[in-house]
């Protein structure tokens, strides 16, 4: 809901403010092994129902608009967000004990779309095993320009391991919000914004936490 009413106090200060576009809601699911260590993670994407309504008509999908697809309309939906280019992070950023891991390319993608609403989901693994201790294991879900707002209201999933748990976290809304007008501040008029936003998205990132208890 925060949302919601954030963007539409953006709009009303103006078109400088108008950020975010698109907002999604994501679930993590964090993979373990047996020795409780992170091997990947599953990201899920809900997309708000204007965006999902823009792809579905621009796909020419859900030609009766029942709000159902045919199997093979999901296939052909499915991978519709996975064209990544070089350098893209896919909004994901996981840490550890403040330094950053490094994740692949996202891998056995699907997609769906119901209640008006596409729900697409990925894996991506880690480049190497990552030990998950009482140290937490972070993972935040943001777009540095705030084009896309993320918000986690699922809650995270741990799969394998042994007395692992999770749980989101969210920012200081009124901070980030703060950090967001002093940066558009230093902008002058002639500044397009939608092409020069500045990157604040990460003031405004939810993030899961893992832990795992000591053997």
């Amino acid at each position: 809901m925060w949302r919601m009413a954030f963007l539409f106090s953006c709009l009303a200060a103006g078109p400088a403010l108008a950020h975010p576009h698109v907002f999604i809601d994501t679930k993590i699911e964090v993979l373990l092994n047996d020795r409780n260590e992170a091997t990947g993670l599953q990201v899920t994407w809900t997309y708000d129902d204007l965006y999902s309504l823009y792809i579905v008509g621009d796909m020419g999908l859900d030609p009766d608009w029942d709000g159902k697809l045919t199997p093979e309309e999901e296939a052909q939906l499915s991978g519709f967000d996975m064209k990544w280019i070089e350098g893209y992070e896919g909004d994901t950023y996981p840490l550890m004990a403040g330094a950053p891991l490094q994740l692949s390319g996202p891998r056995d993608w699907t997609a769906g779309y119901a209640e008006g609403k596409i729900t697409s989901t990925h894996v991506r693994d880690f480049a190497a095993p990552v030990p998950v201790g009482t140290e937490p294991l972070v993972v935040q879900v943001y777009d540095p320009g705030y084009y896309v707002a993320y918000a986690i209201p699922f809650d995270p999933v741990v799969t394998g391991g042994t007395g692992c748990s999770a749980q989101v976290f969210v920012p200081d809304m009124d901070a980030a919000t703060e950090a967001l007008q002093a940066a558009l501040s230093e902008y002058t008029p002639d500044v397009d914004l939608e092409a020069e936003f500045p990157a604040v998205g990460a003031n405004f990132a939810e993030e899961v936490r893992v832990t795992c208890a000591a053997p």
